[in-house]
């Protein structure tokens, strides 16, 4: 699907001139389209809700009266999800301040605690378990905020997010198969498959961007997922592997706030001191400063 979706989405991008410019902090010499989120988004809704209706595991134990809460769960990152896409995609035609993106992306969290998705409490050792009580609704939001633009901010060259979140999907298959998660299995595997066909077209030298429609997508979709992981396995695991995965874009961004602390700059304030610029302004390849990342994501 995303084979097939992403070069009408570059079609009707250029046709509406909703281009990324080469400014300051762009990497690129000339204008690209920037929705490829929009190919990204239906390439991994779409396969989810048909899959509902049919007659595989996934679909009997959406079914089945004693999985309801699975059934809520897929609901919620679904529509919670595609509102974050749409506040990212409202950004790449009209562009919308720093802020209001926040405020949204912290109701989108909000809405999925409602929903059930919560970070409650987490096994440590196999034998003990930490409860959090009220705790977990600040702290599961806290997360999926946090992945969300981290994934966000990282999208600085060609591929550089989507390869990233593709390795994190990978990951995050292989655990969902090692606990016998049939549901995350599932929409990991649409994930998976959405982005390689997406890189095709968004690898070095990209002919379309993923937007802030696309970004926040990703990082919203794996916050939400990894706490849905965390759920299932009720182990530490659930949440480490997808952090260790994710540990670029987190430590990225960590590092970006620190910095912005000490030079007395407001969080929101943008730069050219994001990892990869840096590897770029070393006198790297845009290429080859994305396949090094790539590996230090996979290692």
């Amino acid at each position: 699907m995303a084979l097939i979706a992403t070069p009408l989405v570059v079609r009707a991008a250029r046709s509406w001139r909703v281009l990324d410019h080469p400014g300051v902090r762009r990497v690129h010499s000339r204008a690209v389209p920037r929705l490829g989120g929009a190919a990204v988004f239906a390439s991994v809704v779409i396969p989810v809700v048909v899959l509902q209706f049919l007659d595989i595991d996934f679909a009997r134990g959406l079914a089945d009266p004693t999985a309801h809460v699975r059934q809520v769960h897929v609901l919620a990152l679904l529509v919670t999800g595609g509102f974050v896409f749409a506040i990212g995609l409202v950004d790449d035609l009209v562009g919308i301040g720093v802020r209001t993106k926040l405020i949204a992306q912290i109701i989108a969290a909000a809405v999925a605690c409602t929903m059930g998705i919560r970070i409650d409490f987490i096994g440590v050792g196999g034998q003990t378990v930490i409860e959090f009580g009220w705790w977990a609704w600040p702290l599961t939001i806290l997360w999926v905020v946090s992945i969300t633009n981290a994934v966000n901010l990282i999208d600085g060259l060609d591929g550089l997010a989507a390869g990233i979140s593709l390795i994190a999907c990978g990951v995050m298959l292989v655990f969902a198969v090692y606990t016998q998660n049939v549901t995350m299995t599932v929409l990991m595997t649409a994930m998976l498959g959405s982005l390689t066909g997406f890189l095709f077209f968004n690898f070095n030298p990209a002919r379309i961007f993923l937007g802030d429609c696309g970004s926040m997508f990703l990082g919203y979709f794996l916050a939400t997922a990894s706490v849905m992981c965390s759920m299932k396995s009720a182990a530490l695991v659930g949440l480490a592997l997808p952090a260790a995965a994710l540990g670029l874009p987190i430590f990225d961004t960590l590092f970006s706030m620190l910095r912005r602390a000490l030079e007395r700059r407001s969080m929101f304030a943008a730069d050219r001191k994001h990892i990869h610029h840096r590897l770029v302004d070393s006198g790297l390849h845009q290429r080859h400063a994305v396949i090094i990342m790539y590996a230090i994501t996979a290692l």
